[in-house]
């Protein structure tokens, strides 16, 4: 009895602490998932436009192909984080499913660990990339922008960077350390067997559920 009224301010300050971490990612993964659908919509009709004119009208835009892989990188980084989430990466699970539960939540964790540690090096060295003096202009999107007209309609000079695609590393980099420590606190909770305790994972919006 004495246990649980110690335990009871731990459990509360687990399950606020894991309700707004989750309530957080939460609306950033949906916001990502929308934008990933847009990117993979434009992504397609770049394809199909520089398939018209290669093929059919047999002269080949200069954008095309450079802003579908764009808009295939975003695609990826927004919606990458989702499925770490809901542990929809190739994973074998054979032999932690043999393992006692308290044994398998210390492998988990540990697991946990080594992937945020990546994330972390991967934050580092993409933000370095991105902030790189050497990243040119991109050339066949900038000739977008001056047939366009957008820039003599806006009376600017707007040029596309290379670094604006590359930037999407660092936004993945950063929305998967928010959803690593939303399953550290869960895995937490697991391991002191709260997991009954705990808020639900959200599983209608990604959220990994074992």
């Amino acid at each position: 009895m004495q246990n649980e009224v110690m335990n009871k301010p731990r459990m509360v300050l687990l399950s606020n602490s894991l309700a707004l971490v989750s309530a957080v990612n939460d609306r950033v993964l949906r916001f990502g998932r929308g934008i990933g659908c847009v990117a993979m919509v434009l992504m397609v009709f770049a394809i199909l436009l520089q398939v018209f004119y290669r093929y059919v009208l047999n002269n080949a835009l200069p954008w095309p192909e450079e802003a579908a892989r764009a808009f295939m990188i975003w695609m990826m980084a927004v919606v990458a984080p989702s499925a770490y989430r809901a542990a929809g990466f190739v994973s074998i699970d054979m032999f932690p499913g043999l393992l006692p539960e308290k044994i398998r939540s210390v492998l988990m964790f540990m697991i946990l660990l080594l992937c945020t540690l990546v994330i972390v090096i991967m934050l580092q060295h993409a933000w370095a990339h991105y902030c790189a003096p050497l990243l040119f202009d991109s050339s066949g999107l900038n000739r977008l922008l001056q047939e366009s007209g957008i820039n003599r309609l806006l009376g600017t000079n707007l040029r596309f960077k290379t670094a604006y695609i590359y930037l999407a590393m660092s936004v993945l980099s950063i929305v998967m350390l928010s959803v690593s420590v939303e399953l550290f606190l869960r895995q937490i909770g697991r391991f002191l067997g709260l997991a009954k305790d705990l808020p639900p994972s959200g599983r209608d919006h990604g959220t990994e559920e074992t």
